[in-house]
């Protein structure tokens, strides 16, 4: 069914997701559809290998078996080369990683910090936690799905199914924007990001839209996002998430 009335509400819905989402869709992308953790911890190592200026890469969960060893010498090995590589966990999503591993990057010349370390006596901020799983490059492409960085993921930890989760690599200008929610993170944990890691104007690379929703603590913007999809649906709404 379409005609003025259908085009009408279609134009609010719209407008109602650009001010939940907090910004419009960004076009000029190449979008790739990454459906398990052999393909995106292939395409996250891709742009670490890639990368010319700096390497962003967050994470809820970075364990320290194979997979998690696996990262953290690639990324030292860049930043031994004199990329920029600055790693983000998440306090209690990574509590059982073992110190070797963050002392090793470091002594990389990688910079490590953690979100909202845990605090017994501190329960609001423990409750707080850093989800998101991203790798960013040069803020010119960008990894982003469910996954974080284990054995689990790949059915190389004690012989269990491996779990699947989805990712997607962007390349174009998307990825500025995924750069400056990771800096906006970064920031949370201490010092700001130095002011040449700064992203400019990023050159298209297709002709994808991607909507960058920025997921904060205390903000429900996804949230509020998939409730004005779901209302504003009128033949199919798919929806995949991590948990």
């Amino acid at each position: 069914m379409t005609g003025p009335a259908t085009d009408s509400v279609s134009q609010s819905v719209a407008c109602a997701i650009n001010r939940a989402a907090g910004g419009r869709p960004i076009p000029g992308n190449h979008v790739t559809l990454l459906i398990d953790g052999p393909d995106t911890y292939t395409a996250m190592l891709d742009l670490i290998a890639r990368a010319s200026r700096w390497i962003h890469f967050e994470n809820y969960i970075i364990r320290s078996d194979a997979e998690g060893w696996r990262f953290a010498e690639a990324l030292a090995a860049r930043a031994r080369e004199g990329i920029r590589v600055r790693v983000l966990y998440d306090g209690m999503g990574s509590v059982f990683t073992s110190r070797k591993l963050w002392r090793s990057l470091r002594r990389a010349g990688v910079e490590v910090r953690s979100f909202h370390p845990l605090r017994p006596l501190s329960l609001v901020t423990n409750f707080s936690r850093d989800h998101r799983k991203l790798v960013v490059a040069d803020g010119s492409a960008a990894v982003l799905g469910g996954l974080c960085i284990g054995c689990e993921w790949t059915g190389d930890s004690g012989g269990i199914r491996p779990w699947r989760d989805t990712a997607v690599r962007i390349d174009g200008p998307a990825s500025a924007v995924l750069d400056q929610a990771f800096a906006r993170t970064w920031s949370v944990t201490g010092g700001r990001l130095p002011e040449e890691e700064a992203v400019g104007q990023v050159t298209p690379e297709g002709d994808g839209e991607v909507r960058v929703i920025m997921g904060e603590p205390g903000r429900e913007r996804a949230f509020r996002v998939i409730e004005l999809l779901a209302a504003g649906s009128v033949e199919r709404l798919w929806i995949t998430d991590a948990y």
